[in-house]
């Protein structure tokens, strides 16, 4: 799973360097509405899925995104995949967003994890529409997965509930898109044989 592999990679580096340049990288890349509306700073949809805030916090984000995403990876192949991984990531802070400006609470987040919803969102489709047979998760488990993930975010404090659900969302409606889409670039062939 190469392209799980390389973002998980690529986490951890930027978490790296956010303790050698600090606050320098965070206040570039968190995202928040404000950024978006008052600076047109569009980039903060994804450089924000890069950072985040503390050791425990990236660890259970790549935790997900690399054993989840390898095996969405393997099912959907690569290309489809990093599609749902940053569709997913902007739609859950496009949803984020909006609950800012909904509720008039702004404030800045970072984290993979609407996009790592996203991902959880394309498994659960491609367990729903395979009948339980993506990796041989049963849908009984994969509905408990969910659950049990939103449920722990809405009980936890300063978790962006709003891109958990955008990204979950987002992740099931794309992997359905997805998997209905002709040949992409890096597809392999299979043999009907």
């Amino acid at each position: 799973p190469w392209c799980s592999a390389i973002l998980t990679a690529a986490n951890v580096l930027v978490f790296l360097a956010c303790q050698i340049w600090g606050n320098f990288l965070y206040a570039k890349g968190a995202f928040s509405v404000l950024y978006l509306i008052r600076n047109g700073e569009y980039y903060r949809l994804v450089t924000s899925m890069f950072l985040h805030a503390d050791i425990s916090h990236l660890a259970n984000n790549l935790i997900l995104l690399y054993f989840g995403g390898e095996i969405v990876e393997k099912t959907v192949g690569k290309v489809r995949y990093l599609i749902l991984f940053f569709l997913s990531g902007i739609c859950g802070n496009l949803l984020s967003a909006v609950y800012e400006l909904t509720t008039g609470s702004f404030y800045e987040s970072v984290g993979a994890s609407g996009a790592v919803f996203g991902l959880t969102g394309g498994l659960l489709y491609l367990v729903v529409a395979r009948k339980g047979m993506a990796a041989a998760i049963s849908m009984q488990r994969m509905a408990l997965m969910v659950v049990l993930s939103l449920y722990s975010g809405f009980q936890s404090v300063r978790v962006n509930n709003a891109a958990h659900l955008g990204g979950l969302l987002s992740g099931f409606l794309a992997a359905f898109l997805l998997c209905h889409v002709g040949r992409l670039p890096g597809d392999r062939l299979r043999r009907s044989d």
